[in-house]
């Protein structure tokens, strides 16, 4: 090696790395950013597991010198996972975690929570929203919100002292309206889950930047094969990991990405704090199967596309919902803003008594929670997502009871429609 390869700094050649990754494809860069090279296995084909707890060196020089120290706060196998979801993403920086709700609760908390370090007691009871109730500060969700999330801002923050609300993203008037100077963020998640509504990023982002808060975009259902909020306006993006980037249904997980400093700060302030960290187990796996992302997901959009399209033309069905069809009222925004419609179907039928029948009769498709896998899975939304909410909540956030979600797997979009069919024509 030669004297002025030695003399550069790991920021240096990280630098060079990403660079020479961003000059890539998508495809390319989800099979080699982060891991071609990979920083500390040359020639070793695929990225190690790193199954430790901490790291040891010959002396406090080379101790100081290296940013791996702890694994709650940095590991080689979840270094190349941060590294190509911040390269699929168009990122600066990115940030594993243990899950797709730890990914927003660290996230929230990065924006919604002052950093205090070093100051007594009394100093940081002065900064808490308790002590000005004229000045709390507040979040707004659409009111189709992810259960978890919904949950998270509604239930527990609310209890730290951040209030929410719930309004209609998709009306930008009625969002700009309930934005004020307290406004802190708006939480963004497109499409929706579960009604599949698609939501304006750049529009939100505008609006909420007017008053200098802060856009997060929740894009599991999309990832970053069919869409990338970054280039749009957020100012970060929050995925679960567990769906479609990982694809395999085998491990848990989420991820922050964005600029630079802000995931310095989650990443060394927030995560080392709160602990919600990934497994390297876990981040292997999910490297695995983000290499095969963009393949994926044009099967699930083919699939789901072909399916919806079935649904839609059946008698029994009372409605379908997926951003392909041109009836979906936000179908113009979802061209716009995604390069694919996604492989997620909602539809309701007639009555509760059918759709228990319904579910009951299918054989290919199973019935679980979660999504994004390569198998078919359905949920009759209100019993299973929405078990835990009241019914006037079901109503706000427009859970229909009788609304399936549809996460269409990779089979053969015929017998998935065939078994969709023998069980539609025995309710």
């Amino acid at each position: 090696m030669s004297d002025d390869k030695r003399k550069k700094t790991p920021d240096q050649k990280n630098k060079e790395l990403r660079e020479k990754w961003d000059k890539l494809h998508f495809d390319s860069q989800q099979g080699r950013a982060g891991e071609d090279p990979y920083p500390t296995a040359e020639g070793s084909l695929r990225t190690p597991l790193y199954a430790t707890k901490s790291y040891a060196y010959s002396s406090l020089t080379e101790f100081l010198k290296n940013h791996y120290i702890y694994s709650r706060t940095e590991n080689p196998t979840l270094y190349a996972l941060d590294q190509k979801l911040a390269t699929l993403h168009g990122g600066k920086n990115a940030v594993s975690v243990a899950s797709g709700m730890a990914a927003v609760h660290l996230a929230c908390s990065s924006i919604l929570q002052r950093r205090v370090e070093r100051l007594r007691p009394k100093k940081i009871r002065a900064l808490l929203p308790q002590t000005n109730p004229e000045n709390i500060p507040n979040v707004i969700i659409h009111n189709n919100q992810y259960t978890g999330v919904y949950r998270l801002l509604t239930k527990i923050y609310s209890q730290i002292g951040v209030m929410t609300k719930i309004v209609d993203m998709r009306d930008l008037k009625e969002l700009k309206n309930a934005i004020d100077e307290n406004t802190k963020l708006i939480f963004v998640e497109t499409p929706s889950n579960p009604n599949l509504d698609v939501l304006d990023i750049q529009g939100c982002a505008d609006l909420i930047h007017e008053v200098n808060g802060r856009c997060i975009v929740d894009n599991t259902f999309a990832s970053p094969a069919l869409q990338k909020p970054l280039s749009v306006g957020a100012d970060l993006v929050v995925e679960s990991l567990t769906k479609y980037v990982n694809g395999h249904g085998d491990t848990l997980g989420g991820a922050i990405i964005g600029p630079k400093n802000e995931l310095l700060n989650i990443r060394y302030f927030w995560l080392e704090t709160q602990g919600a960290v990934m497994h390297p187990f876990s981040a292997w796996l999910i490297l695995r199967g983000c290499r095969t992302l963009s393949m994926r997901m044009e099967r699930h959009c083919s699939n789901a596309m072909k399916a919806a399209k079935f649904l839609d033309s059946h008698p029994k069905v009372a409605k379908v919902i997926y951003p392909g069809l041109e009836s979906h009222p936000d179908h113009t925004l979802a061209k716009k803003q995604m390069t694919d419609f996604g492989g997620m179907i909602g539809f309701e039928l007639e009555t509760i008594e059918e759709c228990y029948k319904f579910i009951d009769l299918l054989k290919l498709i199973k019935v679980g929670v979660s999504l994004g896998d390569t198998t078919s899975l359905i949920e009759y939304t209100s019993v299973m997502t929405g078990f835990d909410l009241a019914s006037w909540e079901k109503r706000r956030m427009n859970m229909s009871d009788t609304h399936f979600r549809f996460s269409i797997g990779l089979e053969d979009p015929n017998d998935i429609i065939k078994d969709l069919e023998q069980a539609l024509k025995q309710i």
